[in-house]
């Protein structure tokens, strides 16, 4: 009797949490009291039966809602991926034909208006427009004469048959073409730089209008013009007085657009920047984030940074620096003695040190045979369809321009005394934040900064007051922060790399996942990492690239430090912005394989059916991958073979 009651004392403290089991397994649906009760008398640990009920709770779910719908049932990786590239070739044939169709349309208007009914000579129409456009001599008409003489023909100018796209400014446009919309469409482009007394004229040409441009991009230049003061104490007193005040202060077509009611869309791919890095400044603090570039693969990743900082202790004298004009010219230099020289674009704050580099470059030129021969090649030089000759240009005219490398002369610094004046001409006054957002987007490859701004001054920077504007000078002083803190970041990882080239996995070394923050992640993404990290010591990359453009799971390569292997797709793409899912999946996919990716697609419907096999053919893809590669190590063939196991 002792020995039981001194049994039933030790346990007392046990019946309290007993009593509250009971409790707690009486408000729970009866399988999964059951199953909590089976942990319980078996001494599960709670932390190791917490994940085993929910790894059988999910486990349940997952097989109910696979049994509820049969589409879900039914879907093969396989079919799939056959479907996706069924699509792809009907969309390529789609625009061929949609191309021919167009060609056909526009020769089949052609000989309708134009030819006689044998279809061999003209008809009298056709005679008429001939004889408008081949007159010479003194009876010679001009393009606007020429228009104005088929506006009385019936059925329309057949001028705008042959010809039925224009290419004209808003003053050529206000001057030839008649006032009425003799054109169904009309496109701006770089309407931001429109004026909107230029523009409404060109309006009334046509009965739809498409207009493009970028509100964060220059305005319209008005050096010339004073602006034209209301009182303020006139306040508007109706809806259409209030529209109107505010569309007084428009300078340009694209703000008077947008204050409109009318249809939108944005361009948020950008294609330029071959490096995310070049645009990630514009990015955080113009464009809210929603660019996405196009990232570049792994194993193309430049050692240098996208965006040198090059600092140089000129002066700032006259409104301009020799000191920087003479660096800039040593860039140009080196960059053109090179086996395959880039394109390159000069750009700076203002006329005089335009003129001051273009000087130096001269100079430079009039001394050295070679770089004279070189410089003049890159002058002239001719793209693919487009001028890419080196220009030197200022703050105020380099939009629209791209290059290979871009050099950007500050200009500004100390003076002969060492003091530093915050005043920054164009980039200080209204509108300055823009103009630099120009000028730090036109690089393809590369921008150089050459700088006399002293670092005390950029690094003491003030962060900006909460609800307040950052102007030009405040994001100039961020930019050359932001290239300082780039530049150190790829040093460090190039150091990490070079430690980390040639040594060997130890078979016991943890695995490591990295997850990228995103707001259209993949739970499941990050669970196969975990399980392929844990069960077969693969590293890899969670949510890589920028929502747009994400590889859901990037395997990294076993002995190459910083590269990969294949990159995983878990189902269709999460991209938020994405009008048509499917077509951007399409899209995105194209983009991705174009880069260099080799992907796996994995549909979670059949992972669930069968998690070994989908692993698997994961895991076997990247061992391929492997075994193609050139071996340069006994390591290679192992780690490939290693990666199936």
């Amino acid at each position: 009797m002792a020995t039981t009651t001194a049994a039933l004392l030790s346990r007392l403290p046990t019946v309290e949490g007993l009593l509250r089991m009971r409790a707690v397994l009486a408000d729970m649906p009866p399988v999964l009291a059951s199953a909590v009760e089976r942990l319980a008398r078996q001494g599960a640990e709670a932390d190791a039966g917490w994940r085993a009920v929910l790894k059988a709770t999910l486990a349940a779910e997952v097989s109910a809602r696979l049994r509820e719908e049969p589409a879900l049932q039914h879907i093969d990786a396989e079919r799939v991926r056959a479907a996706h590239s069924h699509y792809r070739m009907l969309e390529e044939k789609k625009r061929g034909l949609v191309r021919d169709a167009l060609v056909h349309r526009w020769t089949q208007r052609q000989r309708e208006r134009l030819l006689a009914g044998t279809g061999g000579r003209l008809n009298g129409q056709g005679a008429e427009l001939r004889r408008r456009l081949m007159l010479r001599g003194e009876r010679a008409m001009r393009v606007r004469q020429v228009i104005a003489t088929g506006q009385a023909i019936e059925g329309g100018d057949p001028l705008f048959d042959v010809r039925p796209v224009w290419m004209a400014s808003p003053q050529t446009v206000a001057q030839i073409f008649p006032r009425r919309p003799i054109f169904d469409v009309v496109i701006f482009d770089e309407s931001s730089q429109c004026r909107l007394e230029e523009a409404l004229p060109v309006l009334t040409r046509a009965h739809r209008v498409v207009i493009a441009g970028d509100p964060k991009q220059l305005p319209p230049t008005r050096f010339f013009e004073s602006a034209v003061v209301q009182s303020a104490e006139q306040e508007a007193e109706t809806e259409q007085g209030l529209f109107e005040e505010q569309q007084a202060e428009v300078e340009d077509l694209l703000t008077a657009a947008l204050n409109l009611d009318i249809d939108q869309c944005y361009l948020d791919v950008h294609y330029r920047s071959q490096n995310a890095d070049l645009i990630a400044f514009s990015n955080d603090h113009f464009y809210d984030k929603r660019l996405q570039a196009i990232p570049a693969h792994p194993s193309n990743r430049v050692p240098h940074a996208p965006l040198r900082l090059l600092p140089v202790t000129g002066t700032y004298e006259k409104r301009t620096n020799l000191v920087e004009a003479r660096a800039v010219g040593s860039l140009v230099k080196a960059l053109l003695s090179r086996a395959e020289p880039p394109s390159i674009g000069i750009a700076c704050f203002n006329l005089t040190q335009r003129d001051t580099i273009n000087d130096v470059l001269d100079e430079m030129a009039a001394s050295d045979a070679a770089f004279a021969a070189r410089l003049a090649e890159a002058r002239v030089r001719r793209g693919s369809g487009s001028f890419e000759g080196l220009f030197v240009k200022n703050l105020e005219n380099v939009q629209g321009d791209e290059r290979d490398h871009l050099i950007i002369s500050t200009t500004y610094g100390p003076d002969r005394q060492g003091r530093f004046y915050r005043r920054f001409g164009p980039l200080g006054s209204a509108g300055g934040g823009r103009r630099l957002n120009v000028l730090v987007t036109r690089a393809r490859e590369q921008i150089h900064l050459v700088t006399s701004i002293p670092r005390e001054v950029y690094q003491a920077m003030q962060p900006l007051e909460a609800g307040r504007q950052p102007n030009g000078g405040w994001l100039l002083f961020a930019y050359l922060r932001f290239a300082e803190a780039l530049e150190a970041d790829y040093s460090r990882e190039a150091r990490r790399e070079a430690e980390a080239e040639g040594t060997t996995p130890q078979p016991t070394q943890a695995a490591e996942v990295s997850v990228r923050p995103t707001e259209a992640g993949s739970t499941f993404a990050q669970a196969l990492a975990g399980h392929l990290a844990t069960w077969h010591r693969v590293s890899s990359q969670v949510h890589w690239g920028n929502d747009g453009f994400c590889v859901d799971l990037a395997l990294q390569h076993p002995t190459r430090p910083g590269d990969v292997t294949v990159g995983l797709l878990c189902d269709g793409t999460r991209y938020p912005k994405a009008v048509d899912r499917v077509e951007w999946d399409l899209f995105r996919t194209g983009v991705l394989e174009a880069q260099g990716w080799q992907l796996v697609r994995m549909w979670t419907p059949s992972f669930f059916r069968d998690p070994e096999g989908a692993t698997t053919q994961v895991l076997q893809a990247a061992g391929d991958k492997l075994m193609r590669e050139p071996s340069t190590s006994p390591q290679a063939a192992t780690s490939a073979r290693g990666v199936v196991h």
